[in-house]
């Protein structure tokens, strides 16, 4: 299966990491679109939408500059409430990912775990949710 995945995420050494990782999947072939903060993950978001792309998965740092996760979550689940946005974050259990989770965020990606266990962990989400 073919995946669209947006990574909202401001540190870009993280949007090439998920590409060769994901790259590495040989039962999945992924595109991954990425945005440096919430106001342009929203902005892509839309983007996708309307250009018949919408992400499978939408992955959520919580802490960017400009606009921050929990902000931009809302206003994609605002514009599209059957989103599928999960928090990709290190700050699991903390006040800002349950306001994210309160949001509408389906979920956590820790992503201070390995790559190996973070793409088994998006591949899992992806087949479950497809």
């Amino acid at each position: 299966m073919e995946y669209h995945i947006l990574l909202v995420e401001d540190e870009k050494a993280f949007h090439k990491l998920l590409s060769i990782f994901l790259a590495r999947v040989k039962k999945h072939t992924f595109t991954v679109h990425c945005a440096l903060n919430g106001e342009a993950g929203v902005e892509e978001y839309r983007k996708l939408v309307s250009n018949g792309e919408k992400p499978h998965l939408v992955l959520m740092d919580l802490r960017m500059p400009v606009m921050d996760g929990v902000e931009a979550t809302k206003r994609i689940m605002e514009t599209d409430p059957g989103a599928n946005i999960y928090l990709f974050t290190a700050y699991a259990g903390t006040e800002i990912e349950r306001e994210a989770l309160k949001a509408g965020a389906r979920g956590t990606i820790n992503k201070d775990a390995d790559w190996h266990s973070i793409v088994e962990e998006i591949v899992n989400i992806l087949e479950r949710e497809s």
